[in-house]
């Protein structure tokens, strides 16, 4: 990758990868529906103090292109079309403010400021560059792009933004940063996908585990009569995504010996189909994109495990004479790159720098794999669990570069969705105790994003919002004793006891109201800060926000959650505390679980939009397309498939992992 701290060039820092920018041919049509010429969008351009406007604008002259992606497979330059060319029009001088003093009238103002609390804090990102500044380009040959589309009977395309800087060998890719569609926002479709952890060593621990087995076949076969029964079920096990869950091979799937790099690659494919068939438009991918930053294992062409992740969605390989790609086994090769637009957030361990060890208490599990399984395996780097844990701001640099330059956003789709984007933060030492158990929660909501959360609220007028976060605004802490109690109560052996006892309609039965707060402490693996404020502003209830929020998707501890949220009438107090140190804190709004979106099909299409508005914010916990949960009832990983229907979301599906031999 170009080395973004060297050099004085400017560097286009949005859109990028996982921040593209939209655009709509729909809005560019005259009367007659021709497209008119004049289509332009902004880019945040950063540099070094006090470059010269001039010299900013000459670097673009004629060295700017956005380059559409035609296929997902094959030789990576021959995927690729003919680049188009793009001219700036417009600069502008994005100077620090003082939020308070301004107005947020634009969603501009919180981009940047987001920029100047997040990615402007850590040193040397982007080198000496610390200034922006805003750019509108103009693209040229628009009907290119048209004709394209129709050729390829799709509603959108994607670019690369590609910057040929001038004296330089290589030039600066925002890739994927571009997306142009030709459709009405009405009805839509999107995937929410979290807790990926990619990294380099996945593939060879599975690598490892094959080569085991496959000495022992040949074993078997050399000496038929001494040999025991060798299990080649890695040897032969397949993945796909299906629509519900394989109910029939859950145990199967539980040991499926999973390779979360092999889960992202699957889940290209599946996009991919979906994308031809223009019954897919974007992806949000919410946090825990990397299992944690720094390679404890693998070869040397890698810098660190974003680069490996940024691979993954872009189809490419490196090294492919080397282990794990010897013998070209294609659980392990990157074969399609992504045709879909992604949205990104951070999740804690996005904010890690370095590897757990894989033989550490019951870590196997995660990946469906036994104590047998990884004996004999080890990392190259030595691991020591305390710096395992250790959480940075500044470990996100290669995020910032080459992924997404804010932390928290707001994207607007058609003129009836709005989406914010909230980081939740790093791991919070202030909850050591479940930190230390592999539960942790977050530090996050600082008080400079409640300030833009309200911001976006605002700014998102009538439209239905969509909040986006890793870490659950609510999660129960159902532990043994907690289990046992409710079991007994539920009349149900311990071992029995499923979370649909806990559904609202259920727990009435013994519980008078259904609430879940009034039971359970909800406040375990979430955010340690504003957690109150937070709920508040979910649920309308917020002393400056008097309107409730629609949908929050969320991920973080890989289980699987359905919940509502609703105004408290009355102020609830419980005790948050540690062992024999009680802490009393208030619960902000009521809280409830079922499953929701399966009632979603139980209405008519009247009915069913003000069932929704009465009983919203509905919060959809989706289980990690990489891990599995060690600590709850076993669910496959996988993703949610949201389908919008008349401005109306109308499905939440669950997908998960299926075996085929």
């Amino acid at each position: 990758m170009l080395n973004l701290e060297q050099g004085i060039f400017p560097i286009i820092i949005k859109p990028n990868l996982g921040q593209p920018i939209l655009i709509n041919l729909r809005e560019y049509r005259d009367m007659d529906g021709l497209l008119i010429s004049n289509i332009t969008f902004d880019a945040i351009i950063i540099t070094l103090p006090d470059y010269p406007t001039q010299k900013i604008l000459e670097s673009f002259y004629s060295n700017l292109f956005i380059q559409v992606i035609l296929k997902d497979e094959g030789e990576f330059s021959e995927r690729r079309g003919e680049k188009i060319g793009l001219q700036p029009i417009e600069i502008e001088k994005l100077e620090e403010f003082d939020f308070n003093k301004v107005k947020l009238l634009e969603e501009e103002n919180g981009i940047v400021w987001d920029i100047y609390n997040s990615l402007l804090e850590v040193e040397e990102v982007f080198g000496k560059r610390k200034e922006l500044h805003k750019i509108t380009f103009k693209i040229e040959n628009v009907n290119i792009i048209e004709h394209l589309m129709k050729s390829l009977k799709r509603d959108f395309l994607l670019f690369d933004l590609v910057h040929d800087i001038p004296n330089m060998m290589e030039s600066k890719i925002n890739y994927h940063s571009i997306a142009i569609y030709d459709k009405l926002w009405n009805n839509f479709n999107f995937i929410h996908s979290t807790d990926f952890h990619i990294a380099r060593r996945n593939d060879f621990i599975i690598n490892f585990m094959k080569n085991k087995v496959k000495i022992k076949v040949k074993n078997r076969a050399k000496h038929p009569k001494k040999s025991k029964k060798v299990d080649d079920f890695i040897l032969n096990r397949k993945f796909e995504y299906k629509i519900g869950f394989q109910e029939d091979k859950l145990d199967e799937i539980k040991k499926g010996k999973l390779n979360f790099n092999y889960s992202l690659r699957k889940l290209i494919d599946f996009i991919n189909q979906r994308v031809s068939n223009n019954e897919l438009d974007f992806v949000l991918m919410t946090g825990d994109l990397i299992d944690y930053l720094n390679i404890a294992r693998g070869n040397y062409q890698y810098k660190n495990n974003i680069e490996v992740f940024l691979d993954i969605l872009l189809g490419r390989n490196r090294g492919l004479d080397k282990p794990p790609y010897l013998g070209k086994d294609e659980e392990f090769i990157n074969k399609k790159e992504i045709l879909a637009p992604i949205f990104t957030t951070a999740g804690n361990h996005d904010y890690r720098s370095n590897h757990y060890g894989m033989r550490f208490g019951q870590i196997h599990n995660i990946f469906g794999m036994t104590h047998s399984d990884i004996k004999g395996y080890y990392d190259i780097k030595f691991f020591n669990y305390f710096t395992a844990l250790r959480s940075r701001l500044k470990y996100l640099k290669d995020y910032f570069r080459y992924i997404n330059p804010n932390l928290n956003y707001q994207l607007n789709i058609g003129n009836s969705y709005s989406f914010i984007f909230l980081d939740t933060g790093e791991d919070s030492i202030a909850d050591l105790h479940d930190l230390l158990k592999g539960g942790p929660s977050t530090k996050g909501i600082k008080d400079y994003q409640i300030d833009l959360l309200r911001a976006y609220i605002k700014l998102s007028y009538d439209k239905k919002i969509v909040i986006i976060m890793h870490t659950p605004p609510i999660a129960p802490n159902l532990t043994y004793k907690k289990r046992k109690k409710f079991a007994k109560q539920f009349g149900v052996k311990n071992k029995d006891l499923k979370w649909d006892h806990f559904y609202e309609e259920n727990l009435r039965k013994f519980n008078e109201t259904g609430r879940l707060d009034q039971i359970l402490n909800m406040k375990y693996q979430t955010i340690m800060y504003n957690w109150s404020t937070i709920l508040k502003i979910f649920t309308g209830s917020d002393k400056e926000i008097r309107r409730k929020v629609d949908i929050v998707a969320c991920g973080h501890t890989h289980t699987l959650r359905e919940y509502r949220l609703k105004e408290a009438k009355e102020t609830e107090i419980i005790n948050f505390g540690f062992w024999l140190f009680p802490i009393y804190i208030k619960i902000p709004c009521e809280m409830y679980t079922s499953n929701y979106s399966e009632k979603f099909s139980e209405f008519t299409e009247d009915e069913f939009k003000i069932w929704f508005d009465v009983n919203k914010p509905f919060i959809f916990q989706t289980q990690a397309t990489g891990p599995i949960s060690a600590k709850s009832k076993f669910k496959p990983p996988g993703f949610r498939f949201f389908k919008v229907k008349d401005n109306q979301v109308v499905s939440a599906d669950i997908y998960s992992i299926h075996l085929k031999y």
